[in-house]
């Protein structure tokens, strides 16, 4: 394990850079890269061991089994991803558990519901503030590790909108998460709201979907704006699954060119129940 807690490092000013990994090789190579965290993504590991979309169908304990072979084999800060607890307040608690045992340093816990309705499994329906505040608490009480950092991600965002994710995040701050993630902020407007609500207060942290895109903030500039932690969940496995098509299609004589897919192409969002 790091020297360092992962809370400790947090204290400082320097954003913390992790990218998204989904096994035990992107793990190393990471840390190998000089990474001092990455991000165990659950988008990441649903491609990667399902070929299916992150809709939940990656359980609790298949994840916590990567994030044991993933700890067996690096000594850097391991952030995961727990969606929403995967379940109630009671498994919340189970959850958080399971997960430091296999070596998480941080887990982040979200406030979509955990079912999603017929016809709508892709959408962000939200369980209640008063719900995932539960959740909050549960995970807080149930830690062995006062050292292990629990993170409240909304995605009121995409539900709801900008004010209520202000009103989820101040709640969730209050109710003693050691990190909050408001999913979906798309402008400096929007970043700046949150930080002048909750920077200095506790830590923040901003998912980079699209590093270098036209538009996008920098990691220097997330830092200036108050953010002490900055994700890149796709770029390891985008990388990974480019270069087995670019290979695969020119092992069975296929002429592509350079053209590249996107792994969200390359699995059809219609065919995940299949």
């Amino acid at each position: 394990m790091a020297a360092q807690s992962l809370k400790d490092r947090l204290a400082q000013t320097a954003i913390v850079r992790a990218p998204g990994i989904y096994d035990a090789l992107t793990a190393a190579l990471a840390e190998k890269a000089g990474f001092e965290a990455v991000f165990v993504s659950g988008s990441a590991v649903a491609f990667s061991q399902l070929a299916r979309p992150d809709i939940g169908l990656v359980s609790m304990t298949e994840m916590a089994d990567v994030v044991a072979r993933v700890r067996d084999r690096v000594d850097i800060h391991l952030f995961v991803d727990a969606d929403s607890g995967f379940g109630n307040a009671l498994s919340v608690a189970r959850t958080v558990r399971a997960f430091e045992r296999a070596g998480a340093s941080g887990i982040q816990i979200e406030d979509q519901i955990d079912v999603k309705p017929d016809g709508q499994e892709t959408t962000r329906p939200l369980v209640s503030a008063d719900a995932m505040v539960g959740k909050i608490k549960a995970a807080l009480d149930a830690r062995h590790d006062g050292n292990t950092v629990i993170s409240a991600r909304s995605d009121a965002m995409f539900s709801t909108g900008l004010d209520d994710a202000m009103d989820r995040a101040a709640r969730y701050a209050e109710a003693g998460a050691d990190m909050v993630f408001v999913e979906g902020l798309k402008t400096a407007g929007e970043r700046h709201r949150l930080c002048d609500l909750l920077s200095g207060k506790v830590p923040l942290l901003f998912n980079l979907m699209k590093p270098g895109a036209d538009g996008m903030p920098t990691p220097d500039g997330l830092q200036g704006e108050g953010y002490s932690v900055v994700l890149f969940p796709g770029t390891a496995i985008g990388a990974a699954s480019n270069a087995a098509w670019q290979a695969l299609n020119l092992l069975n004589g296929n002429d592509i060119g350079t053209d590249s897919v996107a792994i969200t192409d390359l699995i059809d969002q219609k065919e995940f129940l299949g």
